[in-house]
């Protein structure tokens, strides 16, 4: 690889965590009443637990269609 990829690559992943490490800051300092009031609004969005529901049902049946119902009641 050329100097000039890997000082790309260097930047990209230096840049990359920078912001998962402001994300994280910012998440970390946001008192736990707001991240649970936030959490609490997700759980009352009926699409929102629709959609999980739907993943889930497909999962499980995507599960006991591979053949490995001996752990799982299907």
């Amino acid at each position: 690889m050329s100097s000039k990829w890997q000082v790309t690559a260097f930047i990209l992943c230096l840049t990359t965590t920078l912001l998962n490490a402001a994300m994280f800051i910012g998440q970390a300092s946001a008192p736990a009443s707001a991240r649970t009031a936030s959490a609490t609004k997700l759980l009352d969005d009926d699409d929102f637990l629709a959609g999980l529901t739907k993943i889930i049902r497909k999962t499980v049946r995507d599960y006991c269609t591979v053949g490995r119902k001996e752990s799982l009641e299907c």
